[in-house]
């Protein structure tokens, strides 16, 4: 079962990367999966012409991408700047995310 969901995954990544970014040349991993070797494997055998290597590679802890998009995502709402997501979500424009409601 264990193997199946790790198959899973790994397919469903590299079919998305196909599918939205066929020219990638080097894929950045980050998350709780990088500390998965048997998955980071799998997804660089799916993946024979790219580079496979964790976010920290780039200089950024894979374990702390969540939180710093999070943190730019807060820093644009309190500097009123919108997030252009148009091309992701769907959205018809960029718009700035949440809101600050001070006490």
């Amino acid at each position: 079962m264990q193997a199946t969901l790790l198959e899973l995954t790994a397919v469903t990544i590299v079919e998305a990367l196909h599918g939205c970014c066929p020219q990638t040349a080097h894929l950045l991993v980050c998350g709780g999966g990088v500390h998965n070797p048997v998955l980071m494997a799998r997804i660089a055998a799916l993946l024979p012409e790219l580079r496979t290597s964790t976010t920290a590679a780039a200089g950024l802890d894979p374990d702390w991408v969540e939180a710093t998009a999070f943190a730019w995502f807060a820093w644009r709402t309190l500097n009123g700047h919108g997030i252009d997501l148009t091309g992701v979500t769907g959205a018809r424009k960029p718009v700035i995310l949440g809101g600050i409601y001070p006490a």
